[in-house]
């Protein structure tokens, strides 16, 4: 398995990520830490500490100690540190697919293996964009027992994986979203003129991260985002640059239960529930609607 984990500062949270995948992989499978830096070149601020930053580094090379640190000199932003990790992967070294995770997922000891299979799915149907083991983050033990099986539509890019030629298709789309981006901090991201963006192109979004342009560029292409319906994975981010305490907690990210029996291989879906997915997201983007995860807490 050729492995991204994007990193930043937030080291207790990498730690917890890596011990979860550290069992799943060896020698054989590529792992890459993608660091991002502290001082953004575009603003002058100081985002991180450059202590944070080194421990980060310090703690990949000890879990997975024949591991890849592409570690950027400055601060480039979540947007900028995704497309030096798939363009490294998929351009660089031409890998044919590969998982890129974040710093604040922790993995079930089954993720990596239910992503080869899902793969395996992507690879033969290109009308697959992403797949994901992340899976209902709120759904019970004993429903995710009862659709061990069954795959759906993916919310969150969190925890993904691609093939080369998926990412090769959305190139283009990519391109023109991070032309957007240039010359600034992304934290500070010109969002109306994202938002004209999208509008020009007949969709109400008005989210403007990267995660957006991933949604639209899948949905322009007649492709669609998939996970599990059993959860293999639990967010852990409660504190970060778009997440806090209360947020958190709102979204019920607490709550979640990883699946607690062996995972099945996945049904490969109909072409009759693709076209469904793939309809109810061009509806979403049409009407403006987006997801939103508050009223899962208790």
């Amino acid at each position: 398995m050729h492995i991204a984990i994007l990193s930043f500062d937030r080291p207790h949270y990498l730690r917890e990520v890596l011990h979860s995948l550290r069992s799943q992989v060896s020698e054989r499978d590529e792992v890459i830490l993608v660091q991002d830096g502290a001082r953004n070149a575009w603003s002058g601020r100081m985002k991180a500490s450059p202590q944070h930053i080194q421990q980060c580094i310090d703690i990949f090379q000890k879990i997975v100690p024949w591991g890849t640190v592409l570690a950027s000199e400055g601060n480039i932003g979540i947007a900028l540190n995704y497309e030096r990790a798939e363009t490294h992967l998929f351009e660089t070294l031409r890998r044919p697919h590969a998982l890129i995770l974040e710093d604040d997922l922790v993995l079930s000891p089954q993720y990596v293996r239910v992503i080869r299979s899902l793969l395996k799915i992507a690879h033969n149907d290109r009308r697959i964009a992403y797949v994901s083991a992340c899976g209902d983050m709120w759904a019970s033990l004993e429903e995710q027992r009862a659709r061990l099986r069954e795959l759906r539509h993916m919310h969150e890019n969190w925890g993904f994986a691609m093939t080369r030629e998926a990412w090769l298709d959305e190139r283009p789309f990519r391109r023109e979203y991070l032309d957007l981006l240039a010359d600034r901090d992304y934290s500070e991201r010109d969002g109306a003129r994202i938002v004209e963006f999208y509008r020009q192109r007949g969709w109400k979004m008005k989210t403007t991260s990267q995660d957006s342009a991933r949604w639209i560029a899948s949905v322009e292409l007649g492709k669609v985002r998939l996970t599990t319906f059993a959860c293999h994975a639990r967010y852990i981010g409660e504190v970060g640059q778009h997440f806090g305490r209360e947020l958190y907690y709102r979204c019920g990210f607490h709550r979640t239960l990883m699946l607690d029996v062996p995972a099945a291989e996945p049904q490969h879906p109909t072409s009759a529930q693709i076209a469904s997915w793939l309809e109810r997201e061009r509806e979403r983007f049409r009407e403006g609607t987006e997801p939103f995860y508050e009223g899962h807490g208790s």
